[in-house]
């Protein structure tokens, strides 16, 4: 459920660093080229956020800026410290080139983000965060149609499911299927990887990477898509599907690499289908 919400943060440039500390620690405004403050021309609620420098690069006023230069050495001196916690590679920037009183601090919007703390997709659950296959829960980023839970938000949802499942093993009789001959075909047809020597996963995955950015809606197309587009990027996902099931492995590492690839095409085809509603 809810693949087609996907979130885009407003973060530094390069570091991938989040910037609401810049923007409420210190009230760093978001300024384009040209030092226009735009962040009240487009809102400043987090999508506001993000559009605003999005439509300010299209329409060449970018790159764009949270203007920090100006703030006290203190205040420098304060941001350096919370970003050595929260993300240390922002304050690497600043002691490898300048503190963020000294120059301003580029801002990007990132990569769609599909699953995670800020989104809602994954899987339907019910209150007990149980999916709609017996004994399977769901929580933390797999629970589907709940975001910004963040990790405090998963890990009540944890106990949740742990209760529930609980409760599930002390009333009722729980019985275990005989798994003997599907579990042999299974592992008969994984332990065929290690038999081939078809092209690496690597290739694969670059492919798959491309055609969600440049065919779904990703940061190279300013997350614009439209119907035509996404047809080409689901023709392109299947082709590259049906490819995944014959790369060869030469260990139990690449084993886990392949069977990944497969499950994130998965996911792609799902994020596809559900933006085709979005764009019918």
């Amino acid at each position: 459920t809810s693949f087609e919400q996907r979130f885009i943060a407003l973060r530094c440039h390069d570091t991938i660093a989040p910037t609401g500390t810049l923007a409420q620690g210190v009230g760093a405004a978001q300024i384009n080229a040209l030092g226009e403050v735009y962040e009240q021309k487009y809102g400043i609620r987090t999508m506001e956020r993000v559009l605003g420098t999005v439509r300010e690069n299209l329409e060449g006023r970018g790159p764009c800026y949270l203007r920090t230069m100006g703030i006290t050495p203190e205040q420098a001196d304060d941001l350096q410290k919370a970003y050595l916690n929260m993300s240390p590679s922002q304050t690497l920037r600043w002691l490898e080139s300048s503190p963020p009183n000294e120059h301003n601090v580029q801002i990007d919007g990132t990569e769609p983000y599909i699953t995670g703390g800020h989104t809602a997709s994954g899987y339907v659950v019910d209150l007990n965060r149980a999916t709609t296959l017996p004994g399977l829960f769901a929580a933390g980023d797999v629970a589907g149609g709940c975001p910004q839970k963040y990790v405090t938000g998963a890990f009540a949802e944890a106990e949740i499911a742990a209760t529930a499942i609980a409760n599930t093993i002390n009333n009722e009789q729980l019985t275990m299927n005989n798994y003997g001959d599907e579990s042999e075909l299974r592992k008969a047809e994984l332990e065929g990887y290690f038999f081939r020597s078809d092209y690496a996963v690597d290739a694969l995955e670059e492919e798959m990477q491309a055609v969600m950015d440049e065919q779904a809606g990703g940061i190279s197309q300013h997350y614009q898509y439209t119907r035509e587009s996404l047809d080409r990027a689901s023709e392109k996902i299947a082709q590259l599907a049906e490819r995944a099931k014959s790369p060869g492995a030469r260990d139990m590492q690449e084993l886990v690499y392949i069977l990944e690839l497969q499950e994130r095409l998965t996911v792609c085809a799902e994020v596809i289908r559900a933006l085709k509603e979005l764009a019918a």
